[in-house]
């Protein structure tokens, strides 16, 4: 078969699934992933013969996409600042709102702090910092044995050191006698009344414990954050969250009540209140 083809029959697989800018950019993505085609290679060498052996596995992965899948599922693989990340079911996708995040860290930081990653799923967060900021001690803690897993074969494909532990920040247990410089989470946020607003390839697919809280408990991560903060921020130390646009407000007046009398909204780079810094003074 020829890239041409193969096109075609990603078109004509996807066409009521997608539009025609994400049909073109998961067909470069799936000639790459199981051809390694390069991007350059599908315009202008299009009538390029394929290898005849015919992987059974795309074909499998148009079936998931049709089911609405998200494509760094079908690959097993998603970018973030610039590393590769295995992801899967029990892993949220990393967003590039949250490489916004990373940014705002890796700008404040100085050499050599303490950082807590809180929730890590992937990794993404903690691997990102560990790279980017000179002899950062990072650690990283979720509830999920799975997640941790997949965060550990990350940090080690994307060669840092990160001390692991499966722990549960709900629980209120002390979870070591370090002093963190830099305490960082993306924690669940959506509310369960936001999910008929959400497309269904995030709906059917991704972890709903690592995005979803009760309307009747919204905050509840950000107060337990709070709490493990006020045992844990070294002093000068900062918190950065991500955070639900709608709670702006609500996050920012947890926080003060719990006594840090510092906060700092940011919009993200879709103009909405995304991001928080917290400071004890």
């Amino acid at each position: 078969m020829i890239i041409a083809e193969i096109a075609d029959m990603i078109k004509f697989k996807l066409d009521r699934q997608f539009d025609k800018n994400e049909i073109r950019l998961i067909t470069l993505s799936l000639l790459k992933h199981f051809w390694k085609i390069p991007e350059i290679d599908f315009y202008t060498c299009k009538q390029k013969n394929l290898d005849e052996r015919f992987d059974a596995n795309f074909l499998k992965s148009l079936d998931l996409l049709q089911r609405h899948a998200p494509l760094q599922y079908v690959l097993g693989t998603a970018e973030f600042y610039g590393l590769n990340f295995e992801v899967d079911g029990n892993v949220l996708i990393p967003r590039p709102e949250t490489e916004e995040l990373v940014d705002w860290i890796i700008a404040d930081s100085k050499d050599a702090p303490a950082i807590i990653d809180i929730g890590t799923g992937s990794g993404c967060i903690a691997i990102a910092l560990a790279k980017n900021i000179k002899d950062a001690k990072v650690y990283a803690i979720d509830i999920s044995g799975k997640a941790i897993k997949n965060a550990e074969n990350n940090a080690e494909n994307n060669n840092v050191r990160i001390t692991f532990s499966c722990r549960d920040i709900l629980s209120g247990d002390d979870f070591t006698h370090v002093k963190f410089d830099c305490i960082v989470s993306n924690p669940p946020y959506v509310c369960e009344s936001e999910k008929p607003e959400m497309k269904r390839n995030v709906i059917d697919f991704e972890p709903h414990s690592a995005l979803f809280v009760p309307d009747s408990d919204a905050l509840k991560f950000y107060g337990a954050i709070a709490d493990f903060a006020i045992s844990h921020l070294a002093d000068g130390g900062k918190i950065y969250v991500e955070i639900n646009e709608n709670l702006a407000e609500e996050t920012q007046s947890l926080f003060k009540q719990k006594g840090f009398k510092y906060t700092e909204l940011r919009k993200d780079l879709n103009g909405k209140n995304r991001m928080l810094k917290i400071k004890m003074q």
